[in-house]
Order: structure tokens, then C-alpha cells, then sequence
């Protein structure tokens, strides 16, 4: 498995490569400058985004204890997303670092199963979002028919992975984890708690789908809306680059370049998603390709300051925990020696 994950890798930087040498670096350089300030509208309009996606995985808490505050739930949320996006997990490795660093005011097994379900309510909302954006875009995709075979292999796809990973959380896939580490004999995995944690969340991932259906359409209408995001930073980058830019083809770009993401969902960092499908979809459109890798480099530049906060703040908190725990050891072998 991970000879396949480096081969992916290193196949992704190779086009990432080639599509620099094709675009030349410099000219891209110039639509940076181009934009200029205008770059961190774009960065601060991510937070809308962000704050959508903590909101989605904040209705999928029932419950939830009142000293775990919204921003220790964000926190938690962009270092989960920094996760995924630097490594080859299907974007599903970044789930458990987000229960984990809640998990002092969150019991482990609750913070699993919720973010499971945000999981799940996330890719619904993104296909939600798609399907409105391709039918507001209806007009320029009746005219582009070379892309109908393309977007309907790429909404299955969506809909595939989403069902698919709906129908592993009703199958026990915690129990299914436990075990198959458990075979493994890792040490932090072993005991009778780290069983009943994972049978106890699978408990609850059963009962949220069968009781808890209002909130699984909250939560997916809230990430409908960190969604539809995108295309405003679409129109925005557009018209900053001096072109014309319509609210349908801002939806269109968007909704394209989400199915573009869903088929290589594999491959971390979306190194060929990013510069090379906004290129690909721009051109098609009339536009420029050079532009289209342009606003798709601006765009990496803002994921990757958020990823820069996501992994600062993922290494704050697990300083402050790691001094947490020092000073609670301390002050139990300090008690202790007064005891004696």
C-alpha cells in the first residue's frame, strides 16, 4: 500500500512538474502580482467556509458538553483539514486527529462517531451543491457536450464514495478497526477500553442514522453553504485577473473542478486537480489555460496558508497537552512523596 502511495506521489508531482514547465513559472508569477492584496480577501473569506464546516460537525454533536467551545471545535476542524491535505488518506485521515484533540471535553467514542457523520454529511452536501451548481450552469453545460460523459462519471463517482462510506458506518467499522489493529498488537490499542470505546461508537453512529435525521440535514445543509464558497472565490479571482467573469461560470468552474477533486481523491494535496482541472475546465470555456492554472496556483496559495494553520495549530495544542500532562505528573509524584 504505500509503494502504491509514493508511486501515486511521484506521479503527481511529475505532472505538477511538466504543467509549470508548460505555463512557465514566471508568467504565473505575473498573475500573482496581478492580484496582489486581492489574495487575501480570498484567505479571509475561507474563514466564512471554515466556520460552515465546523458549524456541520457541531450539529452532528448531540449533547454536546458546554466547556467544548465553538473555537476549540474550529481548531480542531482546520487541523483535521491540514491533515488531509498533505497526506494520501481519501481525505479521511484527518477525522480522527479532529476527535482526538477534543477528546478531554469530548469522550472518544462521541467524537468519533460525530465526526464519521460530519463525514458523510460533508460529501452529501457537496453533492447538493453540485447538483444545484451544474443546474444554474445549465446553459453553458448544454453547450460544452463533450463534457456530459466526463460530469456524469465524475457525479457517479461522487455518489458512490458517499454511499459507500455511508453503508461501512452502519456495518461496525470501529469494532473493524479495533480488531484488525488488535491483530497487529499495537500497544495502544490493546485493553478491554479501546474495545468498548469502539464498540460504543458504532453504537452511536446506528442510532444517529436511525433517530438523528433532522440533524444529519442540518449538518449537510451547512456544508452545502462551505461549499458554495467556491465559486464566489471564483468570480472574485476572475474579475482581479481583469476577465470576464459570469455567476455561471464561476458555479460551472466550481462544480467541474469538485468532480475533478472526487475522481483523484487519492492523491494529496490536489496536485493535479488544482492547476491542471481549472486549466483544462477555463480552456474549454473560452478562456485562456494559462488562466486557469493561474487561479488555480492562487488558490493553492490560500489552502496553503490555511494548512499552515491548521498544522500551527495542531502543534500548539499538542504542546499544551504534553505540558498538561507533565505538570499533572508532577504534581501526583509531588503528592505522592508528601504522602510517604
Amino acid at each position: 500500500m504505500k509503494r502504491l502511495e509514493t508511486l501515486i506521489i511521484v506521479l503527481a508531482l511529475a505532472f505538477y512538474i511538466w504543467f509549470l514547465r508548460r505555463f512557465g513559472l514566471a508568467q504565473v508569477l505575473g498573475y500573482v502580482r496581478l492580484v496582489g492584496w486581492g489574495l487575501m480577501l480570498t484567505i479571509s473569506l475561507e474563514t466564512v467556509s471554515r466556520l460552515f464546516n465546523t458549524l456541520g460537525w457541531r450539529v452532528t454533536i448531540r449533547d454536546c458538553p458546554r466547556e467544548l467551545s465553538f473555537l476549540e471545535l474550529f481548531a480542531a476542524r482546520i487541523s483535521g483539514e491540514a491533515v488531509d491535505y498533505v497526506t494520501p488518506s481519501a481525505q479521511l485521515g484527518g477525522q480522527p486527529v479532529m476527535a482526538m484533540m477534543v477528546r478531554r471535553k469530548l469522550p472518544m467514542a462521541r467524537g468519533l462517531a460525530s465526526v464519521a457523520v460530519a463525514a458523510l454529511a460533508e460529501s452529501i452536501g457537496q453533492i447538493l451543491f453540485i447538483s444545484a451548481a451544474l443546474l444554474a450552469a445549465l446553459p453553458l453545460v448544454w453547450h460544452l457536450h463533450d463534457l456530459f460523459w466526463p460530469v456524469l462519471g465524475g457525479f457517479a463517482v461522487a455518489v458512490g464514495l458517499a454511499y459507500g462510506f455511508y453503508l461501512l458506518q452502519v456495518k461496525q467499522p470501529f469494532a473493524l478497526l479495533w480488531r484488525a489493529a488488535d491483530k497487529l498488537d499495537l500497544p495502544m490499542m490493546r485493553g478491554d477500553d479501546v474495545r468498548r470505546s469502539a464498540d460504543e461508537a458504532d453504537a452511536l453512529l446506528l442510532d444517529f442514522y436511525a433517530h438523528r435525521r433532522m440533524r444529519l440535514a442540518a449538518s449537510c445543509i451547512c456544508y452545502f453553504f462551505a461549499w458554495a464558497m467556491g465559486p464566489v472565490e471564483i468570480y472574485i479571482l476572475l474579475h482581479l485577473l481583469y476577465e470576464p467573469a459570469t455567476v455561471q461560470v464561476a458555479l460551472l468552474v466550481e462544480a467541474l473542478g469538485l468532480l475533478i477533486e472526487r475522481a483523484t481523491f487519492m492523491i494529496p494535496a490536489k496536485l493535479v486537480s488544482q492547476e491542471g482541472g481549472k486549466a483544462l475546465i477555463l480552456a474549454m470555456l473560452g478562456y485562456s489555460a494559462d488562466v486557469g492554472f493561474a487561479i488555480g496556483f492562487l488558490r493553492r496559495i490560500k489552502e496553503m496558508a490555511w494548512v499552515m494553520f491548521g498544522l500551527g495549530t495542531l502543534a500548539a495544542h499538542r504542546l499544551i497537552t504534553d505540558r498538561a500532562e507533565r505538570l499533572l505528573q508532577t504534581e501526583g509524584a509531588f503528592q505522592g512523596a508528601e504522602g510517604d
